[in-house]
Order: structure tokens, then C-alpha cells, then sequence
């Protein structure tokens, strides 16, 4: 880490790919290293989802305390020291959890041979939460409860006679625009704030979870795929973001990482060791196996 700037430190992972790329191993492991550094370090992810059919169990964790999360969000909470609302005031320590450092949590299902409200093929958005300034708040897809989609027990263990009902594309773009892009925003602007390390951990294969034009600029960037991570300088990778933000290939919402990736060389290419369930599990033993890498990116800064 640079001697001049041990703490405002952003460092961006992103996934290659839709699958399963280790983004969340390798970023409980960044912060952990990052945390070695410089004493303390957050990790964000701004955005997530779980499925309640093939996550099932992660699904009833989170909702058996009426609270929706996924594991990746567990995760980064874990391996967090210090929660975002306290950067700063390193006498009064507030908790971390999933919902302060992942203000929007989405939970799909399986529909086969049908495409969702959203326009995802055999799969159905049903309700979002959404952390907002006075708390958690849901918003459940309308049409998908019209049609019985909503498992049995959703609205025991949520509260969702009080949530937010969206029946059309354009409903629901009324909702993002009066509460998500807010609590976004909320979080850009403690990210940007921040005094220890912070590692903002992206979704899929988006390029970036924050808003592009918001105050967060990455110093460094890490694509990781199964198996490598690609190490990119902040500002040239924040470049081609933007440009790939007007593309028709892209639209203007969001832009994909591999639209970004091919108008930039990454600075270094590392490979990354397979770990075993135990390890992936252990922030310190991700930060010593997949210490090179982390390297690199600290040098990329």
C-alpha cells in the first residue's frame, strides 16, 4: 500500500463472467489483507441476489430473523472491521451487518418456460429489500403474487402487507428512482468518505455496482474469473466504463465488464490457486493464498 495513503483506499472486484466467479472469496480475503495494512477495512456490496430454490438455505437463515441477505453479504460483514456508519470515529464502533453494507438484496425463484416481469428467462423476481434511511423496507413484484408465484411463508416471515406492490416495468422504475437510487447513493457517499480501506464488490458481470458518475473512483481494479484475476489501473478502467456507458451495445444503466475489459490491457494477470471449502471460508487463509494477487493490486495503486 502506498505510504502516502495507507487509508482512502477503493478497490473495485468485478466479475468476467455470470457464473460463479469467486468475486466474494476473493474479496473477504482482500479486505482481510487490507485490514493487516492498515488496521481496519470495509467491504460493500452494493447490490446482491439469492435464489429461493437453489439458496434456499441460505434464504432461511436470513429469513427465519424476518431479514433478507444473502451469504456473500454475511461474508463481506464478517471479514469487516470496522462498519462504514463508524469510519472515522474509531471510539464508537457500530455493528456491521449485511444490510449496512448491501442496501439492495433481491430474492428470485425458478419459473421455467416463463420470463419474469424484468425480462429474465425461467427465473422471477419476487420481492427486493431495500435499506433506506429509516430502515429496511420491501417491495414485492405485484404481478408475480397475482399469479401465485410467492412461496408459502414468504409474507409470514417478511412484512409484506406494508411493502411497496410493482405490476409493470414502469411502476417498478418509479420505486428505483424514489428509493433505490437513493440508498446508492447513501453508500457512495460513506464509501467515498471513508478513512480505512474499502473493497466495493460488484454483481454478475457488471462492471461497476455504484453509479459511474457518483463520488467513488476506484484506485484499483481486480476482474476475477475462475481460476485468474486481472488487475487494472482505477482511473483507465473508470474511462472505459464511461465510454462503454454510450454504446448501444450497453444503453446507458449498465455497462457489462467485458464490454470494458477489451477497450483496456490489464496492468497484470495473476492466477489463482482452487481452495478448498474450508479455505474459501477463512479470510486469513484466502489473504495467504491468494497473497500475489493482492499484491499486485496494492501495486497497481
Amino acid at each position: 500500500m502506498s505510504p502516502d495513503r495507507p487509508d482512502a483506499l477503493v478497490i473495485l472486484v468485478a466479475g468476467g463472467a455470470r457464473v460463479d466467479a469467486g468475486k466474494t472469496t476473493f474479496s473477504t480475503g482482500l479486505v482481510a489483507d487490507l485490514a493487516a495494512r492498515a488496521g481496519d477495512a470495509v467491504g460493500v456490496k452494493p447490490r446482491a441476489g439469492n435464489d429461493y430454490w437453489y439458496d434456499h438455505d441460505d434464504y432461511r437463515i436470513a429469513s427465519d430473523s424476518g431479514r433478507l441477505y444473502g451469504k456473500d453479504a454475511r461474508r463481506l460483514a464478517a471479514a469487516s472491521t470496522r462498519s462504514l456508519a463508524s469510519v472515522g470515529e474509531r471510539s464508537r464502533p457500530e455493528a456491521i451487518t449485511p444490510e449496512s453494507i448491501n442496501p439492495v438484496h433481491r430474492l428470485w425463484r425458478p419459473t421455467p418456460d416463463r420470463t419474469g416481469m424484468l425480462g429474465d428467462t425461467d427465473r422471477t423476481f419476487l420481492c427486493d429489500r431495500v435499506t433506506t434511511e429509516g430502515g429496511s423496507r420491501f417491495v414485492v413484484n405485484g404481478a408475480a403474487e397475482a399469479a401465485g408465484l410467492l412461496p408459502d411463508g414468504l409474507a409470514d416471515r417478511f412484512p409484506l402487507a406494508e411493502a411497496t406492490r410493482v405490476d409493470d416495468v414502469a411502476a417498478f422504475n418509479d420505486v428505483m428512482a424514489a428509493d433505490y437510487l437513493p440508498a446508492f447513493d447513501r453508500l457512495a457517499a460513506r464509501v467515498a468518505a471513508a478513512s480505512v480501506p474499502v473493497v466495493v464488490e460488484s454483481y454478475a458481470d457488471i462492471a461497476g455496482p455504484l453509479p459511474r458518475d457518483g463520488p467513488v473512483k476506484p484506485d484499483a481494479v481486480a476482474v476475477v474469473d475462475p481460476g485468474r484475476a486481472r488487475i487494472y489501473a482505477g482511473d483507465r478502467y473508470a474511462k472505459a466504463r464511461a465510454v462503454a456507458s454510450g454504446s448501444p451495445r450497453e444503453g446507458t444503466m449498465e455497462e457489462h465488464t467485458g464490454t470494458v475489459t477489451e477497450m483496456i490491457e490489464p496492468l497484470a494477470t495473476v492466477d489463482l490457486p482452487a481452495l478448498s471449502g474450508d479455505e474459501r471460508g477463512d479470510p486469513e487463509r484466502v489473504t495467504e493464498r491468494y497473497g500475489p494477487a493482492y499484491e499486485m493490486l496494492i501495486d497497481a495503486v
